[in-house]
């Protein structure tokens, strides 16, 4: 498909990461291998209401994998 968002670019099908974030923008859960329509030019990513949901549901269940990363400050 197009890219509405840049319109310029096609879309083609690849497998991504996705980060859901907290309201103060803190990743707090990170799926892999997320169907989604990758834009050639600009990236933009598309997911289809189906895999949106199936996320939802995923979410509210335990995790497979659990990880501490550490964080750092450039210019505290």
């Amino acid at each position: 498909m197009k890219c509405v968002f840049c319109k310029e670019g096609k879309t083609h099908p690849q497998r991504v990461t996705v980060e859901r974030h907290d309201r103060a923008g803190e990743p707090i859960a990170v799926i892999r291998n997320f169907p989604a329509e990758v834009c050639e030019v600009c990236g933009e990513e598309y997911y289809s209401a189906k895999d949106l949901r199936k996320a939802e549901r995923l979410l509210a269940k335990s995790p497979v994998k659990v990880a501490r990363v550490p964080v750092y400050d450039l210019h505290p």
